[in-house]
Parts: C-alpha cells; structure tokens; sequence
C-alpha cells in the first residue's frame, strides 16, 4: 500500500476568520510547511490528477503529496502563491453561496487562479449534507457545480463534502452529477486503493508544526484509511440527525 498524505488547510491568516481560530494556519507557520513539503522531495498532485490514478487512467508517481483548501478564504491567493513558487499544485474547494463575501474570495479572483491551482465546489451554502432533504441535497450538490462552471467557465471536477459528512445517498449524487472525484476527512492518509468518492485527508490545524507536516511526510502519525465506513461515523450520524430533528420540532409552534 501507497500511503498518500492529502492535507487540508483552511485558512492561512495572522488574524483568524470568527470561529474558525482552530483551523487557521498562521502565515509564518505556513511557510514552514511550504518547505517541509518542498524539501521532501514528494511529488504534488491535484485532486482530480490523484482520483485518475485511483482509477487506473494514469500511473501513480512515487511519494505523491496534495495540498487541499476548504471553503474560498481571500488568503487563499498567497498560499496558492507561495505552494506555486515551491512547484507544488493545490486544489481549492469554493462554497459557491460565499463566493465575494467579507474575507472570502470573489468571482473575479477565483478567475485569475493560475493552471497550479485546481478549483472544485464545496456546495452552496456548507450544510451536514447527510441531514438535508433529497431536494436540497440536489441543490447543493449540482447547483454548486453549476456556479462555479458558470464563474469559470470550465467543468468543476471534483467536490469535497462539508464537514467530511456523506453518505451513500450524498455520494450518488455526487457521481450522479457529474463529478470525476470527492474528497471526505477521515484524518487518515489516503492510499492507492482508497475510493476516488472519498479521498481522505488529514485536517492541518493552527497548531500542526513543520515536524508534524514531516512525520506525515514520512508516512507516520496517521492510519491508513479505511475501506468502509466505521460504527462509529453512523452512530454519529444518527445522533445528529435526531438531535436536528428535536430542534425543528422545538421551533414548532
């Protein structure tokens, strides 16, 4: 087995987005992991480039390396920047109903995205989608992908679920509308036999030092991921869906 580290930053800011201080990466810290990833010697992928190679269409190279942003945050630009300056791709997952709100990433900027960049949707308005109605569960899936084609003008081939939350119903519709590939969580490396619906990835936090991007690396500190999924994510899942359900009730009148 192939272990492949897939990581997943969010935002790469001095000043943390309100809530979202766990997961925002401080640019300094940053770039030390642009050179842990550098010095590596790994090979970076994009998504849809991996998910190709997991279906036999292309050759996996050796020691091969993702780097993957959630969400469509403005500091996106520099990162992107300072991976391309180290000859490494990204793939950016957009929130399409975001697109050019306070810190996010405008239209007009995820246009001028160079060809290192690989820019796939993150639905429309970032729900748990294994909670939604079959109805908004289309909507986000597909309308994303028809907003950010539409922004683009070229076709968005890959998804990543809110929250790593999917099920067989919110993978369908993935396939079901035209994706090649999705990405899940997991905090897992991917591998060479891992399903190209969802590709694990390993969350990179504020606290995740150059040490820690190198033990990875290296292809320790994680588990393989795992072919199907754990009791434990549908105990969750079932506990989340009845808690959503108690609270629209209580809203009842």
């Amino acid at each position: 087995m192939t272990r492949v580290p897939v990581l997943l930053y969010h935002a790469v800011n001095k000043q943390p987005p309100p809530g979202l201080e766990r997961f925002t990466v401080n640019p300094d810290r940053f770039a030390e992991h642009v050179g842990a990833l550098r010095d590596a010697g790994r090979v970076g992928l994009t998504v849809s480039a991996f998910a190709a190679c997991l279906k036999n269409r292309r050759h996996l190279p050796d020691r091969p390396v993702l780097v993957t942003f959630d969400d469509g945050y403005a500091d996106f630009l520099d990162a992107a920047e300072r991976l391309a300056a180290a000859g490494l791709p990204s793939t950016l997952y957009v929130t399409t109903g975001q697109l050019g709100a306070s810190g996010m990433l405008t239209r007009v900027q995820l246009q001028s995205l160079g060809e290192a960049v690989e820019v796939g949707a993150h639905s429309r308005t970032h729900p748990r989608l294994d909670e939604v109605s079959r109805a908004r569960l289309r909507n986000e899936v597909f309308g994303s992908k028809a907003d950010l084609e539409d922004v683009l003008q070229r076709p968005a081939r890959s998804f990543a679920y809110p929250h790593g939350d999917h099920d067989q119903a919110v993978r369908q519709t993935v396939v079901d509308a035209g994706f090649d590939s999705a990405t899940a969580v997991k905090n897992a490396f991917s591998h060479d036999a891992d399903d190209p619906f969802a590709i694990a990835r390993i969350t990179v936090t504020a606290d995740t030092t150059a040490e820690r991007i190198g033990q990875l690396l290296q292809g320790r500190g994680a588990p393989a991921a795992w072919a199907r999924e754990r009791r434990r994510t549908r105990a969750y899942r079932s506990y989340r869906r009845v808690r959503r359900r108690l609270r629209w009730e209580a809203r009842r009148p």
